[in-house]
């Protein structure tokens, strides 16, 4: 059983010590629901003035959120993660590219 194995390499030690790290550029995938996130900010010119999308996914289930916003600061990234957190619910982490909408101190 899956289930089975995940427990047994969760709860020894040295399987821990074994595992690979991921090579450059793997996005890494959560185990559960709310476990990751991974969001980003892409430009739709034909949106016009809303032309900055932020889109963000759960890396588990693929459940998505996206809005659009007229630019790419920190106050756009809170305006839509506040949309998201309401609709999909709080995570225990966020990925990002460390853009600086991302690294302000809001």
């Amino acid at each position: 059983m899956p289930t089975e194995a995940r427990g047994i390499v969760e709860s020894c030690d040295d399987c821990h010590a074994l595992a690979l790290p991921l090579p450059a550029g793997v996005n890494s995938r959560g185990l559960r629901a709310l476990e990751l996130w991974q969001t980003d900010v892409t430009l739709i010119a034909e949106f016009g003035r809303l032309k900055y999308v932020d889109v963000t996914v759960d890396t588990f289930s693929s459940a998505m959120w996206a809005s659009a916003h007229t630019g790419e600061k920190a106050h756009d990234v809170i305006a839509h993660w506040r949309q998201a957190f309401a609709v999909l619910g709080i995570p225990s982490a966020v990925k990002t590219d460390n853009g600086p909408a991302y690294a302000s101190q809001q």
